[in-house]
C-alpha cells in the first residue's frame, strides 16, 4: 500500500483520504447504541483514520506552541496595544510559498506514523513539518495551520472532517478541564454534559486553543462552501476584532445576526412563520410569574425591504459567484489543453532570458486562476482579454526559427480556446443568469400574490435575518428584514450597526442524528466564541460597558443597549463545550436575562438574575470599592471619615447567595478585580477594604472552589508583577492568604484534585517571581513558610502535619503533578542546603528525589 500510494500525486491521496474517513462515517451509521462510544471515537484524533494520523502531530504542536499559551491564557490585559501585542502570535502569516511547501512533484512534506505511510506522505523530503526557509523562520503554531492546510487542500469535505475533529477534541479538552490528568476521557464528558464549574470553566485559557485553531483553518481555507459561509463571516469578523484589540458595536451586533441565522431552528426555516419552540412547563407558582412564549416572527415589514437579505438590489455579488464557477471550469480545461504546462506558471529571466525587458505585462493560467479565485474578475470579457495577452506574450517573445514550434503550440491553444471553452463558458454563464433571474422573478411574484393558486417557492437561505425594527408604537417586529443600502454587494450582516442591537430568543431544541450537520455549524460557531483570543475582547467590552456607561452613568445594566446580548454571548460561550460534546444534537441558547422567561425543565431564570439582580449588586460592589479608596487617606473623604461622618460600607456577603450557578458572572468580577489591582487604579490603604470585598463575592459565585480558573490566576500574577520591587507588603499578604484560603476551600475536589490543581501551581509559580525580585518583595523565610502552608492546605491537613497525599504524589512522581513539583523543586533550587533540607523533612520528602533535581536544575 505504501509503494503504491507513493505513486499517486497530491489529489489522489486527498480522495483515498476521503474515502477512508467516508467509510468510518458509514460506519458510525449502522453502529448500535452499545458500541457507538467506541465508533465516535474512531473519528476523532485519537481514532483510526489516515487523517486523524496526518494532522494530530500539528494539532499538537499549535495547542503547545508556548509564545501561544502564555498568550492565551492572559484573559484579562491592562490596555488595546498590549491585547494587539500578546495577539500578534495568534495570526501569525506564515511565508511559506506553495512550491516550497508542496516540493518536488507535489507531496506534503509532512510524515506521521504507520497510517500517514498508508496514505502516501513519506519521502526523502519528509521532516516531520512543512519545512520553512532559513531567512523566513515561523512559529510552530504557523507551520501546523500551514501543513493542516496543505493536507485539506481546497477540498471541502477534509475541512469538514478536519473541523469535526477539533469539535471531538474540544468537547474533552476545553474549559480547563484538559489540565485535569486524573479524569478519563469519558469522566470528562460526563462532566462537560453536567455542566459542573468545579471541573469546565468559561475561561478556557490555552485548553481552548482548538477553538483558535478550528478559526485559523476556516480563515486560511480560502473559498468557503455555501454551507460555511456564514461562519466564515464571523470568523473574519472576530479575527479583525481580535487584531484590533477591542470589538466595535457594529462588529459585536454582525456576530449576533450570525449567531441569529446558524442557531436559528430549522422548522422556522421550513415554516417561515410564528411558532413557539419550547413550550415552558406553567410553575406552580403561576399566577404570579409571566413566561412569554418564545417567537421569532418572519412576517415582513410595510417597508420595500426584499425577502432576500443576501442578495443585493443589482445581484453583482451572485454574479461574481456564477462568474468563478463558470472560469473555474474554463481554467480547468485550459490546463488539461496545456499538456507541457507551457503557459501554466510565471515566465522568469531564468527560465527566459530577458523576458521582462520584452514582456512588461505578464500573463499566464495560474495568474487567472489566482484572480478567479479572488474574484479580480467581474465580466466574462476581462477573463478573455488576459487570455489574448497571454497567447501575444507567447508570440511575442518567441521569434525568429527558434521560436517556431513555441507561436504553433500557442495558435493550436487559442484556436480551441475561441472554439469550445470560451463559447461554452459564455454560454453556461448566460444559462445560469437566466435561470437564477427566472427564479428570482418566480419568488417575489409569489410573495406578492401576483401568482394566483401558486404555491410560495422557499427562497434561498438567508446569510442572516436582520435585527428587530421598532415601529411607529414602539412595537417590535423580530427579525424584521432589512434591505441592503443600494449599490453594496455584501450580505444583510455586515449591513447591521449598533443601532439595530437585539437579543436572540430563547431556543432549546433536539434534532435527529440525521439531521445534524457535518460538521455542525453551531458548534463552530460556539467554538468561535470561546476562543479565549476572542473572550478576551468580549470581557473587555463588557467590564467598559459596566464601569463607564452604567456605574459613571448611573444607568441600569438591564436599560443598557449592548449588555444583555454581551452577557448572552458570554452564556453561549459557556455551554460552547456541552453543544461541542453532544455533536449539535441538543441545541440551547439562553435568554438575555431582560424577561422571566423560564425554558422546559428550569425553575428559574438564570440569565434575569444575572442582569436584574447580581450585575446591579457588581455595580454596587464596584461603588463601594471606589468609596473605599476615597476615605482611605490621600482621598477627598478622609478627612469626613475620620469625623465618623460616613461609615464604610460593610461586606454583605449573605447579598450574593444564590449566584453560584452563573458562570458568567465570576469571570465578571474576576476581571474587575484584576483591573483593580493595577498600578494606579488603587492604593496601598484602600485595598485592605477593597479586596475582601471582591474575594467574598468570588467565594459565593464560585462556591468555594477556585482551583481551575488558570487564565484568570495567570492574569492577576502578571497584574501583581508589574509592581517589581515596590509591591507593598499588605497587597502581597493580602494576595497570599487569601490563595491558601482557596486551597483549603477546595470545593468537593479531592486531595490529589487539589494539590495537581492550577491554582497549587499559580500560587508557587508566583511565590518564585516574588522571591527572584529579592528579599524587599519575598523573604526565604517567609517563601518557605508560605509553601509549607500551601502543602497543609491543598492536602486537607493541619499545619504542622504531614500530607500523605502530598508525599505520595511527590515520590511516584506522577504526570498530573508534575508541572507543581517543579515549581517547588525551583524552589528548592534557590533555597540554602541547610533551609532546603529541614523543609523536605517537614513535607517528609525523601532527600535523594529533591537533590538529584536540583543538581540537573
Amino acid at each position: 500500500n505504501v509503494e503504491l500510494m507513493s505513486q499517486l500525486g497530491i489529489s489522489m491521496r486527498r480522495l483515498v483520504w476521503e474515502a477512508d474517513w467516508d467509510a468510518k462515517i458509514e460506519a458510525i451509521a449502522n453502529c448500535t447504541e452499545e458500541n457507538m462510544a467506541a465508533c465516535e471515537e474512531a473519528i476523532t484524533l485519537r481514532g483510526t483514520t489516515i487523517l486523524a494520523d496526518l494532522i494530530k502531530d500539528s494539532v499538537q504542536s499549535y495547542t503547545t506552541d508556548v509564545a501561544l499559551v502564555a498568550s492565551a491564557d492572559l484573559a484579562f490585559v491592562r490596555t488595546m496595544s498590549e491585547r494587539r501585542y500578546i495577539t500578534k502570535l495568534r495570526r501569525t502569516k506564515d511565508k511559506l510559498n506553495s512550491s516550497d511547501a508542496l516540493g518536488s512533484g507535489g507531496e506534503v512534506p509532512i510524515a506521521r506514523g504507520t497510517l500517514a505511510a498508508i496514505g502516501g506522505l513519506t519521502g526523502s523530503k519528509a521532516t516531520g513539518q512543512i519545512l520553512a526557509k532559513e531567512e523566513s523562520p515561523v512559529s510552530s503554531s504557523a507551520q501546523a495551520v500551514s501543513t493542516i492546510k496543505e493536507v485539506i487542500g481546497n477540498r471541502p469535505k477534509l475541512l469538514g472532517a478536519v473541523l469535526d475533529m477539533l469539535i471531538s477534541e474540544y468537547a474533552t479538552t476545553g474549559g480547563g478541564i484538559g489540565r485535569i490528568q486524573t479524569l478519563s476521557n469519558s469522566q470528562k464528558r460526563e462532566e462537560v454534559l453536567k455542566g459542573d464549574r468545579a471541573a469546565v470553566s468559561i475561561l478556557g485559557g490555552a485548553t481552548n486553543l482548538s477553538c483558535s485553531l478550528a478559526a485559523d483553518i476556516i480563515l486560511s481555507f480560502g473559498q468557503l462552501p455555501r454551507s460555511y459561509e456564514v461562519i466564515g463571516i464571523m470568523a473574519r469578523i472576530l479575527d479583525t476584532s481580535v487584531n484590533a484589540g477591542f470589538i466595535s458595536d457594529d462588529a459585536f451586533v454582525q456576530v449576533q445576526g450570525c449567531l441569529r441565522t446558524i442557531f436559528r431552528p430549522e422548522q422556522l426555516e421550513q415554516t417561515g412563520s410564528e411558532k413557539c419552540i419550547s413550550e415552558p412547563e406553567k410553575p406552580q407558582n403561576a399566577a404570579k410569574v409571566k413566561t412569554p412564549k418564545i417567537k421569532l416572527s418572519t412576517k415582513q415589514t410595510k417597508t420595500n425591504a426584499s425577502i432576500f437579505p443576501d442578495t443585493p438590489a443589482d445581484d453583482s455579488d451572485y454574479e461574481k459567484k456564477l462568474l468563478q464557477r463558470v472560469l473555474k471550469t474554463a481554467i480547468a480545461s485550459m490546463r488539461e489543453n496545456d499538456p507541457q504546462s507551457l503557459f501554466l506558471n510565471p515566465v522568469t529571466d531564468a527560465i527566459a532570458p530577458g523576458y521582462s525587458t520584452v514582456i512588461k505585462t505578464p500573463m499566464c493560467i495560474r495568474t487567472m486562476e489566482e484572480k478567479m479565485m479572488s474574484t479580480k474578475y467581474t465580466k466574462i470579457e476581462e477573463f478573455k482579454e488576459d487570455t489574448f495577452l497571454m497567447f501575444a506574450n507567447c508570440v511575442k517573445y518567441n521569434t525568429g526559427p527558434s521560436g517556431q514550434w513555441f507561436r504553433n503550440e500557442a495558435g493550436r491553444q487559442k484556436k480551441l480556446w475561441k472554439e469550445t471553452i470560451f463559447p461554452d463558458a459564455k454560454a453556461k454563464l448566460k444559462a445560469d443568469m437566466t435561470k437564477r433571474k427566472k427564479a428570482l422573478a418566480q419568488a417575489k411574484a409569489a410573495e406578492s400574490g401576483e401568482v394566483s393558486g401558486s404555491k410560495k417557492r422557499k427562497p434561498p437561505p438567508p446569510l442572516a435575518f436582520a435585527p428587530v425594527e421598532k415601529g411607529e408604537k414602539g412595537n417590535s417586529t423580530a427579525s424584521a428584514v432589512i434591505a441592503p443600502k443600494e449599490g453594496k454587494d455584501d450580505a444583510a450582516i455586515i449591513h447591521l450597526r449598533a443601532k439595530n442591537v437585539n437579543p436572540l430568543p430563547a431556543w432549546s431544541y433536539k434534532r435527529r442524528r440525521k439531521d445534524v450537520d457535518f460538521p455542525s455549524m453551531q458548534c463552530l460557531a460556539s467554538m468561535l466564541l470561546a476562543d479565549p483570543f476572542v473572550m478576551r475582547v468580549i470581557m473587555d467590552k463588557i467590564e467598559r460597558i459596566l464601569r463607564i456607561d452604567v456605574i459613571k452613568e448611573k444607568g441600569i445594566p438591564s436599560g443598557h443597549p449592548l449588555l444583555p446580548s454581551l452577557i448572552q454571548v458570554l452564556n453561549i460561550a459557556q455551554l460552547s463545550m456541552q453543544i461541542c460534546a453532544l455533536k449539535g444534537k441538543h441545541l440551547s441558547v439562553p435568554d438575555a436575562g431582560i424577561e422571566n422567561i423560564l425554558l422546559e425543565g428550569n425553575e428559574r431564570s438564570l440569565p434575569y438574575d444575572s442582569l436584574r439582580k447580581f450585575v446591579p449588586l457588581f455595580g454596587k460592589m464596584l461603588l463601594d470599592a471606589d468609596l473605599d479608596k476615597r476615605m482611605a487617606a490621600g482621598g477627598d473623604l478622609h478627612d469626613v471619615a475620620l469625623q465618623a461622618l460616613i461609615s464604610r460600607p460593610e461586606i454583605e456577603a449573605k447579598e450574593w447567595e444564590g449566584a453560584t450557578l452563573l458562570h458568567g458572572l465570576l469571570v465578571v468580577v474576576e476581571g474587575a478585580l484584576v483591573h483593580l489591582l493595577q498600578p494606579g487604579n488603587s492604593n496601598e490603604l484602600a485595598l485592605r477594604d477593597q479586596f475582601p470585598r471582591f474575594v467574598s463575592a468570588l467565594d459565593r459565585i464560585s462556591g468555594g472552589n477556585m482551583l481551575n480558573e488558570r487564565p484568570f490566576l495567570a492574569s492577576l500574577a502578571q497584574t501583581l508583577l508589574r509592581y517589581k520591587s515596590k509591591l507593598p507588603h499588605s497587597t502581597r499578604d493580602l494576595v497570599t492568604n487569601c490563595m491558601i484560603s482557596w486551597l483549603k476551600m477546595g470545593g468537593k475536589a479531592s486531595p490529589k484534585m487539589t494539590i495537581c490543581s492550577s491554582l497549587h501551581e499559580s500560587f508557587m509559580n508566583l511565590l518564585n517571581e516574588w522571591s527572584s525580585l529579592g528579599n524587599l518583595v519575598l523573604p526565604r523565610d517567609l517563601f518557605l513558610s508560605l509553601a509549607e502552608q500551601a502543602v497543609a492546605a491543598a492536602g486537607g491537613v493541619d499545619l504542622g502535619k504531614t500530607s500523605k497525599a502530598f508525599v505520595k504524589l511527590w515520590t511516584r512522581d506522577d504526570e498530573s503533578f508534575s508541572s507543581v513539583k517543579n515549581q517547588y523543586l525551583r524552589m528548592l533550587s534557590t533555597t540554602p542546603d541547610a533551609k532546603a533540607a529541614q523543609w523536605q523533612e517537614k513535607m517528609g520528602i525523601c532527600e535523594m528525589d529533591t537533590s538529584t533535581s536540583k543538581t540537573n536544575d
